[in-house]
């Protein structure tokens, strides 16, 4: 039953305009912007109008994100961004424990020691990076150069075994091997106490020091295939057989589909997308770049770490390079990154932990910043962001998403 009076309903069949809708007009610029010129109630022009739409609804909905695991409110405005940002603009990812589960550095780490893979040429002592190696560790009446010792006598010891056709299984079973890497973890977690990231991030990557860039990339490629998935993802305690040396070791990583779809619609979208890691760069171009297990992202899309180049790895930072580390990230992204836009900012940039902290918060114009929560303190950098997001309820600058495989 119609309850409205014949000059309501005149009234509101006047409004309605047969023609520069709103609709119609964003086709019209649409097919305008592609190069179709066109004559307006032509029956070609009809045909252009509605198969444009279709193509145009079609490609908007493959650009947007999956819900997934996504926060309700993360996942739409992400889809926000997608839709009006595009090209021209960039967005800059963290790595480790950001775009992937996990760390690929530390994935290496471990394989390399359960492997007993390290090139024997030069000889390798383990301490490659550590300055001042006659100082003792904390709380640890050794030295690193004393630990280096016993580190390469064991190797030496186990990688004359394996040389000789004792199987890697039963190797592992040796005190030994136990003791090789409880030392290696405590080593690591000394000289992180001891003298920083700046430190670890060299000497993790450095014990591929004396391989060539083609072995490295062998070695790099079995720890991937070894580590990759979420069935691989676990906290393990290494212990050495007196006690006296260990500690919690991480392994595995994973890629989420939820991120996966994030890289695949940024891209979509027209944004170029970036890493900007403290890993190794050799490292993380493996996986990044790689087209079936990683991201597909072209090589010139991934910045990571560089050690100075020569015939063999050597664990010696390029000094000509800006090394993506905490404030160094924000360089990189300005060197290299930010001129390939026009000196533009970031639309969105993703991260996890205090080394992303300065690229999060330095660029005025960023839109967004995405915060995967992986349990750091709420007292920490990255942790006081994410309270401000929470506070927000994540419709603020800075959006906080739980890390995917929680």
């Amino acid at each position: 039953m119609d309850t409205l009076s014949h000059q309501q309903r005149h009234a509101n069949m006047a409004a309605i305009h047969s023609k520069n809708t709103k609709p119609e007009m964003i086709v019209r610029r649409g097919l305008w912007k592609r190069g179709f010129r066109y004559r307006l109630n032509h029956k070609l022009f009809l045909c252009l109008l509605l198969l444009f739409s279709c193509s145009t609804q079609d490609a908007q909905e493959e650009n947007l994100l999956q819900e997934g695991k996504w926060n309700p409110q993360v996942w739409t405005i992400l889809n926000e961004l997608l839709r009006y940002s595009g090209k021209g603009t960039y967005a800059v990812f963290d790595f480790d424990q950001t775009t992937i589960v996990h760390d690929i550095t530390q994935a290496l780490w471990v394989y390399q020691i359960e492997h007993l893979r390290y090139a024997d040429a030069p000889v390798h002592h383990f301490l490659d990076g550590i300055p001042q190696k006659e100082v003792k560790m904390p709380g640890k009446e050794d030295s690193y150069a004393e630990m280096g010792e016993v580190l390469s006598l064991e190797y030496k010891s186990m990688k004359s075994r394996l040389d000789a056709g004792e199987s890697i299984e039963t190797i592992r079973q040796s005190n030994d091997y136990l003791d090789f890497r409880a030392r290696m973890v405590s080593l690591m977690d000394a000289m992180d106490e001891q003298y920083g990231s700046w430190v670890t991030f060299l000497w993790q990557p450095g014990l591929l020091a004396g391989y060539t860039e083609t072995e490295a990339t062998a070695l790099i490629r079995d720890a991937i295939a070894e580590h990759l998935g979420k069935d691989k993802l676990a906290v393990e305690k290494w212990c050495s057989p007196n006690g006296h040396w260990g500690g919690e070791v991480q392994r595995g990583i994973w890629i989420s589909p939820e991120m996966k779809d994030l890289y695949r619609c940024l891209m979509l979208a027209g944004i170029d997308t970036y890493v900007c890691s403290a890993s190794l760069e050799l490292i993380v171009e493996i996986l990044a770049c790689d087209p079936v297990l990683g991201f597909g992202l072209p090589a010139d899309k991934v910045y990571g770490l560089r050690f100075i180049s020569g015939e063999r790895i050597v664990a010696q930072f390029d000094p000509a390079y800006e090394q993506p580390i905490k404030e160094g990230k924000v360089d990189c992204i300005r060197a290299y990154m930010a001129p390939a836009h026009g000196n533009a900012e970031p639309v969105l940039v993703a991260g996890d932990s205090n080394g992303d902290v300065p690229m999060l918060t330095v660029f005025p114009n960023m839109k967004h910043g995405l915060i995967i929560d992986v349990g750091r303190s709420p007292e920490s950098a990255i942790g006081q962001l994410a309270t401000k997001a929470k506070k927000e309820n994540n419709t603020g600058l800075y959006l906080l998403q739980l890390s995917f495989e929680r």
